[in-house]
């Protein structure tokens, strides 16, 4: 801490301290506790603010106030605590009568002050933050503090309330901790319940039994919000710094649980689920006892469906657990799924009879899911007929809350919403996690996608419904397409057929919202990609070709002049994705050439909606890629002819378009190409260099000022690489190595790249400023490499912002002459300069000497707000 920190805290604290003084934000407190954690963990600053008296004196002078603010005594609770951590300060705090005043019958701080709720906040955060060493827990259980922190778990407000659970769980699981040498790793139940470690003292363990009897007592009430309360305590529990301890605890709760499984699970079904995935992440699935899977079995096919699919992907998220709970959380997953196909058809009216008991499942599931469940002697959802190919048939629908959510138009949206989205995460975790049955799910994702279009309509009258709720549903649509997207690597030929026509369906419907039109494109991309980059490309790839050939390019051409600009946003945003990534299929690359739609992406430029215009500049850059004459091809039903180089068009554009997304797009396919060193751009780019540099350096624009010094140094580093330089590193001084160097550097001259990167050394904007000196520093060590390089003629001078045109003058200085570059840069400190702007611009501002400024600032002020922010 640097003494000028220490001279301002005395009068902190006598502000704070002073009843009369009103602190009106809350904000600055907060900020200043931030800044004494921080200083607490430095055992260096923290022996120095030990010595300070004013630290002291300001808590005692807070404790003995009956009038004072209650945001300062809440401030004055956690400072005290965080303090209090050193069991040192904590004896001499104690000694004091501190800790007493503060924190014994916190009532006799004043009914008043008690009854806000930041008051009883600041008490319970204040023993959070003292909760390291035992001494604590002696002193909360001789003054009865246990009870207290209990009785706040019923707190009215629902922060104090979380803060006294999250208490008695850090409270408890620091009393069980696991001793240094406990590890989880290959440990049996046995040796692992060994190595938790009940500190020896009879505070200890009465502190113990206060809180585990309480959770017994709450876990057997009638009443529903005790057994919630004591379910999330548990919760908490597994998710401290010592999570072993529900180790210890289970045992004792066992019974408790059980009992309330086998009763009505209304209210508690949700904390239940969310106790035993807690207990499941912490810790492998061998260290836990059967009968813990068994329980979380009971409670997966004792909840309702929607609770239960909750717990279902959360099962299936698990690195580790039986196999027949997987399979049972697959099961239930699936089912509301295999309902919609079994009461859904697309068939001749022959084939619907076998839709009803048709599988989603292969027969290892049924198999495996079956004998295990037999051996436990469980049914998970109802009878289940020994049968080799079906999991789900008509019999073992006896989750009766199914057709009846799907019969009521909200609850069908929400059921389908919920299920697609668990099972889009599912399919982004790596495919060893979980094994899903993913033909399966690909005919009930394309059937829901179907029945939102009223291609695919239910046989069943009593569930007609159905239809009506998903005609048109966006939100099932959206969710749909996302997991249509993630499932291409598991497909055949089959599937690919499959989601190819339903997404020509989507694509080519008029009435597809946007936000919809856009996620089916995203999926038709991967899906592309798949046929042409997959293990079975080669199968595949005919597939795309005759879907490619169909009127796909017909449909994009009208979805271009869609009458929605965000439709010809996504659709060309597509097109430039696609262009880049198939650039090396002759074939694609003659469709695209030779179909017109590069001339009537050249169309959208003029767009009247900015973004359509830069998604078209990317576009057309991407597409620059797939052939060096595409733009010559002719094109008579083209309404603009094409004249001149594209070069032309982004350089109309990065001069004279009005809004920023375009002038961004423009420059940044320049610089791309550039760094790509692409064939066609790379030499003509090059005589355009010094324009563009002058156009971009002078943009109101920071992003495209930014974007301008990445052209900039993909033009360097392409010179330099030329010239058979390393930008990275320091030539050794040679004649040879010095002449290339100047050779370098003269070319540079010659584009004015000094000029743009001088001036934006010295931009308003930081991010420009910063770039531009990376690149300096990147030139200065080439022009190390340089010999004879002359003693600047100014004097020791530093130049700035403001000074550096007059520095330059002064010192006779010339940005096209390579001498005076090389002079330039090894003299300014750009080294420095990087460190001052890499650092945050409110670095000074949020420091803690301002926030103790702010806050003297604030008490002086007629209004009393502190410049906090």
């Amino acid at each position: 801490m640097e003494s000028e920190y220490v001279e301002l805290l005395p009068r902190v604290f006598s502000l704070l301290g002073d009843a009369r003084q009103t602190v009106v934000d809350d904000t600055c407190l907060e900020k200043l506790l931030d800044c004494f954690r921080a200083i607490t963990e430095n055992e260096t600053e923290f022996y120095i603010l030990q010595r300070i008296p004013c630290l002291t004196n300001v808590i005692v002078n807070v404790s003995k106030q009956r009038d004072i603010n209650p945001s300062i005594l809440s401030f004055i609770m956690r400072l005290t605590g965080l303090f209090a951590a050193s069991e040192n300060y904590f004896v001499q705090l104690e000694d004091n009568g501190i800790m007493s005043s503060l924190f014994v019958n916190p009532t006799n701080l004043g009914t008043d002050a008690w009854e806000e709720a930041t008051v009883r906040s600041g008490w319970l955060l204040g023993i959070q933050n003292m909760l390291r060493h035992e001494a604590v827990i002696r002193f909360l259980y001789k003054y009865g503090c246990i009870d207290e922190i209990i009785q706040l778990q019923k707190d009215p407000s629902i922060f104090v309330a979380s803060t006294a659970s999250q208490l008695l769980a850090s409270i408890l699981s620091f009393c069980l901790q696991c001793s240094t040498h406990a590890t989880l790793g290959n440990s049996s139940k046995t040796q692992l319940t060994n190595k938790v470690t009940v500190l020896h003292s009879d505070d200890w363990s009465d502190c113990i039994c206060a809180i585990t009897g309480h959770i017994e007592d709450f876990l057997r009430s009638d009443i529903t919000s005790n057994v919630q309360q004591a379910l999330k305590l548990l919760s908490k529990v597994s998710g401290t710094m010592y999570p072993v301890a529900i180790i210890f605890l289970w045992p004792k709760i066992e019974e408790s649980i059980k009992l309330l499984l086998k009763g009505d699970l209304t209210g508690i079904g949700q904390p239940l689920a969310e106790l035993f995935l807690n207990v499941s992440r912490s810790f492998p699935s061998e260290v836990l006892e059967p009968t813990f899977w068994e329980l979380l079995c009971l409670l997966l096919r004792s909840m309702n469906q929607i609770e239960a699919l909750t717990l279902a992907s959360g099962i299936l998220k698990l690195k580790t657990c039986p196999q027949s709970l997987r399979m049972q959380a697959v099961t239930t997953l699936f089912q509301p799924l295999n309902y919609i196909i079994a009461v859904t058809s697309v068939q001749a009216p022959e084939d619907a009879v076998q839709v009803h008991t048709s599988t989603l499942f292969h027969g290892k599931y049924l198999q495996s899911s079956c004998r295990e469940d037999v051996q436990h002697g469980n049914r998970p959802f109802g009878p289940i007929r020994p049968c080799q190919q079906v999991l789900l048939d008509e019999s073992s629908f006896c989750r009766v809350d199914i057709e009846n959510r799907l019969s009521r138009k909200s609850a069908c949206i929400n059921l389908l919403c919920q299920i697609l989205s668990y099972l889009w995460e599912l399919l982004q975790m790596p495919p060893q996690t979980t094994e899903l049955p993913f033909q399966a799910l690909m005919r009930s994702v394309i059937t829901i996608l179907q029945l939102c279009i009223g291609i695919a309509i239910p046989v069943a009258s009593t569930v007609v419904n159905i239809s009506r709720h998903l005609i048109g549903c966006i939100k099932v649509q959206r969710r749909g397409m996302d997991v249509l997207g993630a499932l291409p690597q598991w497909a055949g030929i089959e599937e690919v057929n499959s989601a190819l026509a339903i997404l020509h369906d989507y694509i080519s419907n008029p009435d597809t919202d946007c936000t919809v039109l856009k996620k089916s494109l995203q999926a038709l991309f991967c899906w592309m990609s798949h046929c042409i980059e997959g293990v079975n490309s080669h199968v595949l790839e005919p597939k795309l070709q005759e879907f490619l050939h169909g009127d796909f390019i017909s449909v994009m051409k009208k979805r271009l002049f869609d009458v929605h600009w965000e439709i010809r946003d996504s659709v060309l945003e597509f097109l430039g994705q696609m262009c880049f990534q198939f650039k090396g299929v002759e074939s694609f690359c003659q469709l695209i050439g030779s179909c017109g739609i590069p001339h009537l992406v050249l169309e959208l430029l003029s767009d009247p909606e900015s973004y359509v215009r830069a998604s078209a500049i990317t576009a057309l850059g991407k597409m620059n890629y797939l052939s060096p004459n595409w733009q010559m091809l002719p094109n008579e039903n083209s309404v603009t002819a094409v004249k001149g180089n594209i070069l032309s068009y982004l350089l109309d554009i990065l001069n004279k378009d009005t809004e920023g997304f375009a002038r961004r797009a423009a420059i940044k396919v320049l610089a791309d190409w550039l760094k790509n060193s692409h064939t066609l751009s790379s030499c003509e780019l090059e005589n355009f260099v010094p324009v563009i540099l002058k156009i971009g350096s002078n943009d109101l624009d920071w992003e495209v000022k930014v974007h301008t010094l990445g052209l900039a140094e993909a033009f360097i580093d392409h010179v330099a690489s030329n010239l058979s330089i390393s930008p990275y590193a320091v030539l050794m001084s040679n004649s040879t190595g010095s002449t290339q160097v100047k050779v370098f550097l003269q070319t540079l001259c010659e584009v004015g790249m000094f000029t743009t990167l001088f001036h934006a050394l010295w931009d308003c904007d930081r991010p420009v400023a910063q770039k531009a000196c990376e690149i300096l520093i990147k030139l200065k060590t080439i022009a190390s490499g340089a010999d004879n390089v002359e003693v600047l003629k100014s004097n020791g001078q530093k130049p700035n912002r403001e000074s550096f045109s007059d520095w330059l003058s002064y010192s006779n200085l010339n940005l096209q002459n390579v001498n005076d570059i090389m002079e330039i840069l090894i003299v300014l400190d750009l080294e420095i300069q990087h460190q001052h702007l890499v650092r945050s611009s409110d670095h000074i501002e949020s420091s803690f000497r301002s926030l103790l400024e702010d806050l003297l600032a604030a008490a002086d002020s007629e209004d009393g707000g502190a410049d906090c922010y």
